[in-house]
């Protein structure tokens, strides 16, 4: 079985307790930006096979935008060959999915 901490570790990730005492994974970014990684229900990921959202927050801790990958293979996949914290590894986790992303803003009701 998938040790998940683990793996969040060896892809450069580092464990971040929120007030509730719930887990998430997270990695800094050049200019203060760092993600986040829960799962859909905001708690920390405890199967490999589960969604996984990604959330981007300036350093303020302002939210910028998100993403999801449906599998924890999903992001090893998205991770590969990308150094953690580098500007490649955040341009791959801010495309992973269609979803929650700021070209979704640009509509006639969202210019």
């Amino acid at each position: 079985m998938l040790d998940l901490h683990e793996e969040f570790v060896k892809l450069g990730f580092e464990e971040d307790e929120d007030d509730d005492k719930v887990v998430q994974y997270a990695m800094d970014f050049p200019a203060g930006v760092f993600v986040t990684v829960s799962d859909d229900n905001g708690k920390t990921p405890e199967r490999a096979k589960q969604n996984l959202v990604i959330a981007c927050y300036d350093a303020e801790g302002r939210y910028l935008w998100g993403s999801e990958c449906r599998t924890f293979m999903e992001l090893q996949k998205l991770c590969n060959g990308k150094r953690a914290g580098s500007p490649e590894l955040l341009a791959a986790l801010k495309d992973a999915s269609k979803t929650l992303k700021d070209g979704e803003w640009a509509t006639p009701s969202h210019p």
